[in-house]
């Protein structure tokens, strides 16, 4: 199956910084694991591209190029989820935007407002007789430039919402995003937990 890729990207104004981060599953106060359910460990990771991909390779090609060129992730997200409940893992800043300058003399005014960027990422599956079909939705913004520059930087924005069937264990390319900046977002599920029938056998 051959994949082509898709650009997603929004370009904003920013500046400054308040940290802030929070992880949540939902129901998870009230529900409690099944004795018989898969655990998993879900990992998503987007990486910086130097180059764009060409059209004619499939997923597992496009992988093994990211792979191969020593490409860092710039941006990892891990959690756990159980089959058919739904969670995410939201992380996220308060930035000041430079809207307007104005400069007097030797004085520069600039005026500013907060706006909060980060990583949402929402994830939930289900089993499947090749291992699990998992809805993923994930969406980014972040600083491109420098942040503490006299003139406003750019953020970058993207979305995924994908459903796709993964083998534990096995690497699967969701997405090619970007204008200014291109990336590719991969995931790996890995089953870390079985019945103890299961386990027994």
């Amino acid at each position: 199956m051959k994949s082509s890729p898709f650009w997603l990207a929004s370009l904003f104004v920013l500046i400054g910084i308040v940290p802030h981060n929070r992880v949540a599953s939902a129901d998870e106060a009230t529900k409690q694991p099944q004795p018989d359910a898969t655990q998993c460990c879900v990992e998503l990771s987007e990486f910086e591209l130097e180059e764009p991909i060409a059209i004619e390779l499939d997923e597992s090609e496009v992988i093994q190029a990211i792979l191969q060129s020593g490409a860092k992730p710039v941006k990892t997200i891990r959690l756990t989820a159980m089959p058919n409940t739904p969670c995410h893992v939201q992380k996220g800043r308060q930035i000041a935007v430079v809207t307007s300058t104005m400069t007097r003399g030797d004085v520069t005014t600039r005026q500013t407002k907060e706006v909060e960027i980060g990583t949402t990422l929402r994830f939930q599956f289900a089993d499947h007789p090749e291992g699990f079909l998992a809805n993923i939705d994930y969406a980014t913004a972040r600083v491109a430039g420098d942040e503490k520059s006299d003139s406003a930087p750019d953020i970058l924005s993207s979305s995924i919402q994908t459903t796709q069937v993964f083998v534990p264990g096995k690497m699967r390319l969701i997405s090619t995003i970007g204008s200014e900046q291109l990336t590719a977002v991969v995931v790996t599920i890995h089953e870390i937990h079985r019945t103890a029938a299961d386990q027994s056998q």
